[in-house]
Formats: structure tokens, sequence, C-alpha cells
């Protein structure tokens, strides 16, 4: 018998900001979107962060990014191209009408396009297993989290690297051929208990962090756990700063975490709490928040 549980919510930075448009002020919106949608025997999941320091309405294009996803994954670069071309555009075309009255805004839009991340997963229900098909562009996160031991496990993550969190992303833009070294792609076969977890950057890096933060440090560490041992070691970047400040700070280990986010997606005002309180211990970066979570629990016949 197979049980999942699919939350999500989304919302703008704790400490939102304002910008002057000609004689007007106005607050940011939260340029991050997500989907969760029923595909034939499973879920399709999908995170968009739109870039709001470049372009223009970026906030839309997340949308239409994940409102399009097909119901079967998109399975390279060439497929994500040829998706892409079915709406870039109508998109143009749509917002270039919007921007027009406005001749600053609508060269801005036309030079420089809109930009967003995309991180989407198909779990489908086949021949008694659950399998996850992934795909990633740019540096919204997905993690798998193995929960049939006493303790979760880091089954997969992307990005697979904390340096690919460390430096600026590839985006997907309307106006722009999306790039082969951007585009990241798997699938596995999830265990009986797992939680797959599709986020944002601020607080999936959160995530990623604590739970490498509750790691046992040993003294040659590869991979993940070497990573952060290095960068909240002497890491300058932001990164590296916020490694140290989870190093710092005791966690009351992965399986309470997990449990709290998933406590606070039951309402948009939990997770804002929550966000906000993260926010404020310094474990989190300012920023719009969208989070994920999947639950499958498989019980097989004895």
């Amino acid at each position: 018998m197979l049980t999942w549980t699919a939350q999500g919510r989304s919302i703008v930075k704790p400490r939102n900001d304002s910008y002057a448009d000609g004689d007007r002020l106005r607050w940011r919106q939260n340029e991050d979107r997500l989907r969760l949608a029923r595909i034939p025997n499973g879920l399709l999941a999908a995170v968009s962060d739109g870039a709001g320091g470049a372009g223009l309405f970026c906030g839309p294009w997340a949308e239409t990014l994940v409102s399009r996803l097909p119901k079967t994954p998109i399975a390279g670069v060439n497929a994500l191209n040829q998706w892409m071309d079915g709406f870039c555009l109508g998109f143009r075309s749509e917002y270039a009408a919007l921007s027009k009255a406005t001749p600053a805004r609508h060269s801005k839009f036309i030079r420089e396009g809109s930009f967003a991340t995309l991180a989407a997963g198909w779990l489908v229900h086949r021949l008694g297993r659950v399998r996850l098909r992934w795909m990633g562009y740019g540096d919204s996160q997905m993690m798998v989290f193995d929960r049939t031991g006493r303790q979760p496990v880091l089954a997969a993550c992307y990005p697979a690297s904390l340096s690919a969190l460390d430096r600026a992303p590839l985006l997907l833009n309307w106006k722009d051929l999306p790039h082969d070294s951007g585009f990241h792609a798997g699938e596995m076969v999830l265990p009986d208990r797992a939680t797959v977890v599709l986020a944002s950057d601020g607080i999936g890096q959160y995530l990623l962090l604590r739970t490498l933060a509750g790691q046992p440090r040993p003294a040659a560490a590869a991979g993940l756990v070497g990573e952060f041992q290095r960068l909240s070691g002497t890491g300058e970047s932001k990164l590296g700063k916020a490694a140290r400040a989870h190093r710092a700070t005791p966690g009351p280990g992965l399986s309470a975490e997990l449990t709290a986010l998933r406590d606070c997606l039951k309402s948009d005002q939990a997770f804002a709490e929550q966000v906000r309180a993260l926010c404020g211990k310094g474990l989190l970066a300012n920023d719009d928040c969208t989070l994920i979570m999947i639950d499958v629990d498989l019980a097989r016949s004895r």
C-alpha cells in the first residue's frame, strides 16, 4: 500500500523592501512559483525562482515555466529547448505589449528578458516501486531523504555540490537558448519511506546546511561533508559565513528539522512565521521562500 502526502508554500521575503517606480513606491512581490499536480500514477512537483535582480516580469515567467510543465519528464537540453519553443514568443508578445506604455521598462524587457530557475520532479508508482525522475536548471534545489532507518539520511541532492551554490547560476530566459552546462537531470527508485524536497535556493540551502551541520566530522571527509567542513572553517563567501552560522548553532537533529518544516507548511501564516524566525537567527537568507515536501510511505505486504 502506498501513501503519499504533498504540501507546498511560497512567501515573499520576511524583510521586504520597496523601490521607486516613477513617482510611485512599489513593494517587491514574491517572484517564486510552485506547482503540485497529479499525473497518471503519480505526482508532478516543481519550483521556479524568478530572479528579481535582473530583467523584468520574472515572476510571471516563473509562473509560465511551472504551469506549462508536461506530465512526462523533460529528458535533455534539446527537449527543454523544444518545450520552451512552444511558449517563449507568446510570453514575449504578451509582456512587451504590457510594458509598451513605459518606454524604459519596455526597452529593459526586450534587452534583458526574464530570468528564472526551474527544478521539477515526476514521481510515478509502478510495479510496486516509486520512481523519481527530475530535472534542474539554476540553483533551486531538490533533495531526497531516506527515512527507512532510525534517522533520515540524505540520499540524493541537486545541485550536487556546495560550490555550485556559491556561484551565480545559469538561468532560463525566454530570449536565450538553454545551455548544455546548465541542464541537469537524473532518476532514482525511492526508498520505501522517503521525503522529496523541492525548494528555492534560500530555504533549500538552509535545509542542506542543517543536514550537513549535524553530520559527524571525520578528519578527512569527502563530498558534501568535506565541502561543508572547508566552507565552515575558512570560507569568506556568503555561503561560507552561512555554513559557520549553522555549525555554531546546535540543532534538534534531522528528523526534527524535517518535522518542523513539514508542520509549518500547514498554513501560509505558519510558514511565514517559521521563515521569519529562522531569518532572525541568521540561519536563513532574507529571500523569497518556496518549499515543497512530499512524503512517500510504501508498505509491502508480507
